[in-house]
């Protein structure tokens, strides 16, 4: 989940593109279909209560982004529910913030990831994201282990963040998207990675010119909901912001 700044925008925008062209094609590059590819792994929350075993619970304070939740295992902050997981986050008398952060199945090396997921719009300060990071990070730390984020929102703007973090490099594309359930994407193989959304891609992001984290590596997934964080993103709630937003997950799958 990175920390950069960007205002409200309505279009597909890449920051990465304004500074950085070496090793980014926009969309269009690179036209992978996941219908033609078999799902090797999928949770699609039918069940009812806690998600299943595969997921583990991250508890406690997250101050890796100055976040001001308390990560909880709880059916009030983490369930399945009509279909879909349902993650919530919560304000007690004392105006503490209360969510789930959940993380679970090792992806690849190599293949497609796609959450299908909606944002919630109760203002400023809610950070869903559906994300990945090397199962490495343990002996090299961040970010030499590498970071994927495919599905990640702030505030309530209906703007999909697509990013990559390693050493010396941060690329990030956006796309304004609508309030409902949404698909998003990431190709990965040797070499590169593809973000998508909806079936159409939105940026490549190759090693050519870079420290690249991800080759013959896995990753494990993650999905979250903070509150807050460093500097202006997201920023605290403010007077506008309302507890009980819920980030909705309907699935998420694995290709090759």
């Amino acid at each position: 989940m990175k920390v950069i700044s960007l205002g409200k925008i309505g279009t597909l925008v890449s920051r990465t593109a304004l500074t950085v062209l070496a090793g980014l094609i926009l969309a269009g590059a690179a036209p992978h279909r996941a219908s033609a590819w078999g799902i090797t792994w999928s949770d699609e929350f039918n069940g009812s209560g806690k998600p299943s075993s595969t997921w583990s619970y991250q508890l406690g304070v997250n101050n890796a982004n100055n976040e001001i939740e308390t990560y909880v295992n709880s059916l009030a902050n983490c369930q399945q529910t009509g279909g879909h997981l349902q993650i919530e986050a919560q304000t007690d008398t004392s105006h503490r913030w209360y969510s789930a952060r959940i993380s679970g199945h090792n992806w690849g090396p190599y293949g497609y990831l796609e959450f299908r997921c909606q944002y919630p719009h109760n203002g400023q300060g809610y950070w869903p994201a559906g994300w990945c990071l090397g199962t490495n990070i343990g002996s090299v730390g961040w970010p030499a282990c590498g970071e994927i984020d495919i599905a990640e929102e702030i505030d309530g703007q209906d703007i999909n963040h697509q990013s990559l973090h390693m050493p010396g490099w941060d690329p990030t594309v956006v796309w304004g998207v609508g309030s409902g359930y949404n698909a998003y994407g990431a190709w990965w193989q040797p070499g590169y990675i593809t973000f998508n959304m909806n079936g159409t891609n939105s940026a490549t992001y190759t090693s050519a010119g870079h420290t690249w984290e991800f080759d013959g590596k896995q990753q494990f997934v993650l999905i979250n909901l903070a509150i807050g964080g460093n500097g202006s993103w997201p920023g605290p709630p403010n007077s506008g912001t309302t507890p009980n937003g819920n980030f909705n997950v309907d699935y998420v799958r694995e290709y090759h």
